[in-house]
């Protein structure tokens, strides 16, 4: 079995799974220090879910994540906020594991934050949890069709679909990983999936439309 994006220490971004045995995630070098000039006293729990955007935007995922709990202890009520701190866990060392329990608790507020949903799957992805990853993909395509990350507009529906056809393939599910890639991402590819190298060539092309995408 390929083994596809595991934790290591490196940069966790949705568009850099690598299919050959390589292992990508986490932002490494990332202090605990509190240097945000805004955090808390000044700002509602609301504007502090849109500082912690800004922040995650601006790549200062330290103090993003200083946001969302800050706005997460003052009001837990705040789907957006779980969903924040979801995506920003992912950015950080070693905190990939806690995501999917805070994704999971801001579609219990909202059961249409759809962002929640993407991250679950990409975490569920990267976790190593293919079957999990695809249910989660299947569930966003379905509601939000056109879906597009809010705060990361190149993250789109079809890094969902690429995910969903890595997954199947790492399942050795290679008719669906196949059909995805032709129904949804480039309906020119042709391969025989039934012998070893019709195989390698679809990986090959899930790994060439990861770099396009990227």
């Amino acid at each position: 079995m390929i083994v596809i994006a595991k934790k290591n220490g490196t940069n966790w971004h949705p568009k850099t799974f690598l299919l050959i045995g390589l292992v990508t995630v986490i932002s490494a070098g990332c202090s605990k220090e509190d240097d945000s000039p805004t955090s808390g006293a000044n700002l509602s729990p609301a504007q502090q879910v849109g500082q912690g955007w800004t922040y995650y935007e601006e790549g200062e995922y330290t103090k993003a994540l200083q946001e969302f709990e800050g706005a997460i202890g003052r009001d837990a009520s705040l789907s957006d906020a779980w969903n924040g701190k979801g995506w920003t866990l992912g950015k950080l060392p070693d905190r990939l594991d806690d995501a999917p329990v805070c994704f999971a608790r801001a579609l219990q507020i909202d059961t249409t934050r759809y962002d929640a949903i993407g991250g679950w799957a990409f975490a569920a992805y990267q976790l190593g949890s293919w079957s999990s990853a695809i249910q989660k993909s299947d569930s966003l395509l379905h509601r939000r069709p056109g879906w597009r990350f809010l705060h990361e507009a190149t993250l789109n529906d079809d890094d969902v679909q690429l995910l969903k056809a890595a997954a199947h393939y790492n399942l050795g599910d290679f008719a669906s990983s196949y059909s995805t890639v032709v129904n949804y991402l480039n309906p020119l590819f042709e391969a025989d999936i039934t012998k070893p190298a019709g195989r390698h060539e679809l990986l090959d092309e899930i790994e060439r439309l990861r770099r396009v995408n990227g």
